[in-house]
């Protein structure tokens, strides 16, 4: 991807001044917390003879897999933080970081930035705003990688973004994949990486509350928390459905097996009063021929005793 480049009224390779210097970040937040917005200054004077485009005129992405992960990332924090009135996330906007000057701006892939309100915007101006982007991503390609790594995170350093990531889509523009940078007393510090056995990298977020993994050949958003990757909302849809018709097929077996169940205890228990009814019908024909062979035997008593009467 070209390098998002504005023209500069500085010699070239050099990040222009920020004057004046925008306030130092504020503490950090938890994006869970509820925070009010910050309240918007004054816009500026109509007769400023400042212009500020929301285009650069530069392309989007180099390759498909640039803008996919660019727009992957943007819709699932964009999802995971639906309903929040106090951030907003951009995509390949132009931030304008110095007052008066329309040549002071950087177009990062992603960011966010939270305390602010989610109204549309045509660019982002850090003096309007109050504060810069909390989080800035950038995909990088082998055209970008000098510009990503070099001038624009000296300008994302000098503005105060507290986290930057790179992160390499395609390989072979960065090692490891995903990089993640926090700012401490105003110095660009890594954060550690994990690497596990199946060569997953992960890197904490400590701004989003989340951890940035690199596996199977794509960069996650993992939340620790529910113990899940972030979807997309048709992604989470899908699965929410094939979730519920498993569900569905569970009851419907366990209904099956309880009725199943059930017409095994009737036909055992209509086998058992089957079995004491024959029980009972023996005993009864066990006494009627136990009661006959007492009868024979007293008549025959009895005839043998008349027999021998001599009377």
């Amino acid at each position: 991807m070209p390098v998002k480049k504005v023209q500069q009224s500085v010699p070239a390779g050099t990040v222009p001044a920020v004057e004046p210097p925008v306030r130092p970040p504020a503490p950090w937040v938890p994006p869970a917390a509820t925070r009010p917005a910050t309240p918007l200054p004054p816009p500026v004077s109509a007769e400023e003879p400042v212009e500020y485009p929301s285009e650069d005129g530069l392309p989007r992405s180099t390759n498909t897999d640039h803008l996919e992960w660019m727009v992957r990332c943007y819709r699932e924090l964009k999802h995971r933080l639906r309903g929040r009135r106090d951030l907003f996330i951009g995509c390949d906007m132009l931030i304008y970081y110095e007052r008066g000057n329309n040549k002071a701006a950087v177009a990062p892939d992603v960011f966010v930035s939270f305390g602010v309100p989610p109204r549309k915007r045509p660019s982002y101006f850090v003096w309007q705003e109050g504060k810069p982007p909390d989080v800035v991503w950038e995909f990088g390609a082998p055209v970008t990688v000098k510009g990503d790594a070099g001038q624009k995170k000296e300008t994302y350093r000098r503005m105060g973004v507290r986290e930057y990531w790179l992160v390499d889509p395609v390989g072979g523009v960065y090692e490891p994949r995903v990089q993640g940078f926090e700012l401490v007393d105003g110095v660009y510090e890594r954060m550690p990486l994990e690497e596990g056995p199946d060569g997953t990298v992960a890197v904490w977020s400590p701004v989003l509350q989340l951890e940035l993994r690199f596996a199977d050949r794509r960069l996650r958003f993992w939340d620790r928390a529910t113990a899940h990757y972030l979807e997309l909302p048709e992604e989470e849809y899908e699965r929410r459905r094939l979730e519920a018709e498993a569900r569905l097929r569970r009851d419907a077996e366990a209904r099956r097996a309880a009725e199943a169940r059930l017409q095994r205890d009737v036909e055992a228990r209509q086998a058992a009063e089957a079995r004491a009814e024959r029980a009972e019908r023996a005993l009864e024909a066990e006494k009627r021929a136990r009661k006959a062979l007492e009868e024979r035997i007293a008549k025959s008593e009895a005839k043998s005793m008349s027999s021998r009467d001599p009377t």
